[in-house]
């Protein structure tokens, strides 16, 4: 694997059990950043709406390089912890994971929180397909409706994801796209010679 590439999963992939009449349910996805986690979450809350948790954990590779979990109302430590030490035990990047229970009245405590949760999300990820990817780098744009075309051209031919998130249509447009990082420099100029040709374009590489 070359330098600054990482690994992550090719798509969803669940894995389920019971435990004292608990059932856990854990799903792990691809995602390159929070929109895209969220927007997982939300998709998973609507699919179990009657759970009675949702601990979920994403990293990504940046950058910066981010992490973030929560117990999302288990005792602290007992369950977005241990989502994202699975995360990490594989050293996977570009994803998240959401562990969804329905409390089935036993309580198992700490421990066996801890155990619950971690190995559901281990279990999931042992059942999903690694992939090599590489750092992403945000391209926010603002742009006259004229100039969107030949931008959507040049972001296309760097490999950047130019559907999500959805750009804004008003008086002008607006968005973000996610680029190859390797690619940023390559583009620069093109988005400078857009720029000089625009009646209105502002990018920011971040």
């Amino acid at each position: 694997m070359e330098k600054d590439q990482y690994f992550s999963v090719r798509t969803s992939t669940c894995f389920e059990t019971t435990i004292k009449r608990s059932r856990f349910i854990a799903c792990v996805e691809p995602a390159s950043n929070r929109f895209e986690a969220e927007l997982f979450l939300k998709g998973i809350a609507m699919k179990y709406p009657k759970a009675n948790h949702y601990c979920w954990a994403y990293r990504f590779a940046g950058p910066p390089e981010t992490e973030y979990s929560t117990d999302a109302g288990e005792p602290s430590g007992t369950a977005g912890r241990p989502i994202l030490g699975a995360l990490k035990k594989f050293s996977l990047f570009g994803v998240a994971a959401v562990v969804i229970r329905y409390y089935g009245g036993i309580k198992l405590g700490v421990r066996g929180l801890i155990a619950a949760y971690g190995e559901a999300v281990t279990r999931a990820i042992e059942n999903a397909e690694l992939v090599i990817k590489e750092p992403m780098s945000t391209i926010s744009f603002n742009c006259s409706y004229e100039i969107f075309s030949p931008l959507n051209e040049i972001l296309s031919r760097s490999g950047a994801d130019v559907s999500s998130p959805n750009p804004v249509f008003s008086e002008t447009i607006s968005g973000e796209v996610y680029v190859p990082k390797r690619h940023c420099a390559s583009i620069s100029k093109e988005l400078l010679d857009l720029k000089a040709r625009a009646r209105l374009f502002k990018y920011q590489i971040f």
